[in-house]
């Protein structure tokens, strides 16, 4: 069963968040959700984090701060998409592992030049609206943990295991 290590990045100016908008190739439409994205080949989470981060919106990491969260999916069976949103890529189980971390200091101006072609935007939002952009977020588990962490219903460094079902939705499984 192949692994998947995913880095996210929740970076704030005052009380606002930045936010990216992006399209995978499967999605139906676009939707607001944090940078960040699959870690490559030989990458520790702290440089694929700064990658993205670069690619996705221009910005420079410079420091790392606090884990915020781990989400871990189990996926046997695929209904719809791939990861990364490959299209035409073959279907195969999965356990894909997201760490969330606060973005500690940045520098730049918001610029995205995204390899991939999903993130065609990215912005600060005020931190309620960019709660309910991330609360429209169609997978459970990229959208449950932030919102539950932005709204101080979970504490920094929760774990949350999911498991995909038949029906392509994602079971929460454990939260500690």
């Amino acid at each position: 069963m192949r692994q998947h290590q995913i880095v996210a990045a929740v970076v704030r100016q005052g009380d606002a968040i930045l936010l990216v908008r992006q399209q995978g190739a499967d999605d139906p439409r676009p939707t607001w959700a944090l940078p960040g994205g699959v870690v490559e080949d030989g990458e520790l989470l702290h440089e694929a984090l700064a990658r993205e981060l670069r690619e996705e919106t221009g910005l420079a990491l410079r420091r790392v701060g606090a884990l915020l969260y781990v989400a871990q999916t189990h996926v046997t069976h695929m209904t719809r998409g791939v990861l990364r949103g490959e299209a035409g890529a073959r279907a195969e189980a999965y356990v894909a592992t997201a760490f969330v971390f606060d973005v500690a200091g940045w520098i730049g101006e918001i610029a995205s030049d995204d390899p991939d072609h999903v993130v065609s935007a990215a912005r600060f939002f005020p931190r309620a609206e960019a709660i309910a952009l991330l609360d429209q977020l169609g997978a459970r588990v990229m959208r449950e943990p932030i919102v539950a962490y932005l709204r101080g219903e979970a504490a920094p460094g929760a774990v949350w295991l999911y498991r995909r079902q038949d029906d392509g939705t994602d079971a929460l499984i454990s939260l500690s």
